[in-house]
């Protein structure tokens, strides 16, 4: 232990082991927010977009726990969760690329699900137990073309009580499973979603089911749709099955496979990662000179002469996009917009 007396003799010892606690506390930052490097740096994956096709009986959170692991890297998330009984299209974020989500979440999304009618169940799906039966009408087509034109455009929707949505600070299904009832009315929850094009795909008179595809919008539940289409044909009815087809601009066809038996290997997640540019390919991107490094590795404001930008891109400030150095050694998403005396403004928000 350094005494008060060993200071004074020898205090060039200390202020090199000072320097060397500093410079040790700045490599274990820069190792801590490593993850965050929007690259495929070398052989080692640091950030992107991964599609999955994520099966039946697999949890979303099984899946990044599984890249978490598989890759090294703690800053990993998902874009919209899909139940365990559904399967479909899970794109998976990985390091700084999961400040991207909030750009992506307002795409479109495109879904293929069958109604299982005569049987409501309290989680609305094939999971939950059975709350509700009724008949179900013979004349299933006819009725299914009547009420559909009336769940097109714009359409009130109360979620499920077995939903992510929260209540009084937790998740609705936490209320419900911690007590079986909520501490407020769900329809409390009541809210507007957007249903662009919805249409039957097959009818199963023997068994009951329905099977519809939709194309819908943010925050849309397709159990809540189930049940109140079956509601509307004069019976009652919960989603049997669930299949994410497609989020704007990418669809499941496209997907990496993710099985119980087979798990992509770290060779085979890296030639399906998306780089951040290409996640959103409508938003251009600026590469500054080397004398702007500086100010954009420190996320500050940058003032760029708009001769040093390509012309092209001049006309369509302000607008957002990618900010990166000529030695890609940092890519940020932010703004861009023309300012008076020929500069651009250029305004860093999230460090990819």
């Amino acid at each position: 232990m350094t005494t008060t007396e060993d200071i004074i003799r020898c205090p060039q010892s200390l202020r090199t082991r000072r320097e060397e606690r500093r410079v040790q506390k700045r490599e274990a930052v820069h190792k801590r927010h490593s993850n965050e490097v929007p690259r495929l740096c070398g052989q080692r994956i640091r950030s992107g977009l991964v599609l999955i096709d994520k099966p039946e009986g697999i949890t979303s959170h099984a899946v990044v726990s599984y890249f978490k692991k598989t890759l090294e890297i703690k800053k990993i998330g998902h874009l919209g969760t899909l139940d365990p009984f559904a399967s479909g299209l899970l794109p998976i974020m990985i390091g700084g690329a999961t400040r991207l989500c909030d750009e992506i979440l307002s795409s479109q999304k495109h879904y293929l699900f069958t109604i299982q009618l005569g049987v409501e169940t309290d989680t609305l799906d094939c999971c939950g137990i059975a709350t509700k039966h009724a008949s179900v009408p013979q004349n299933l087509e006819e009725k299914l073309t009547l009420v559909l034109p009336d769940f097109i455009g714009d359409i009130e929707q109360v979620p499920p009580v077995y939903s992510a949505l929260k209540m009084q600070g937790r998740p609705l299904y936490e209320h419900m499973r911690a007590t079986g009832t909520l501490p407020v009315d769900i329809e409390t929850k009541k809210r507007i979603v957007r249903i662009d094009t919805i249409h039957v795909v097959s009818v199963d008179l023997e068994l009951a089911r329905v099977t519809v595809r939709v194309r819908c919008g943010k925050g849309t539940y397709v159990r809540s749709l189930a049940r109140d289409l079956a509601k509307a044909i004069g019976t009652v009815g919960h989603c049997h099955s669930l299949r994410r087809e497609f989020i704007e601009p990418w669809h499941v066809d496209t997907a990496l496979g993710f099985q119980k038996e087979h798990r992509p290997s770290y060779e085979e997640i890296q030639k399906h990662v998306w780089i951040p540019e290409k996640i959103l390919p409508d938003v251009p991107k600026l590469v500054l000179s080397e004398k702007h490094t500086r100010a954009l590795l420190s996320g500050n404001v940058c003032f760029v002469d708009s001769h040093e930008i390509d012309a092209s891109l001049l006309t369509k400030f302000p607008c957002n996009v990618f900010i990166a150095s000529q030695s890609d050694e940092v890519m940020y998403y932010g703004t861009a917009a023309s300012v008076l005396d020929g500069c651009v403004k250029i305004c860093p928000r999230k460090k990819i």
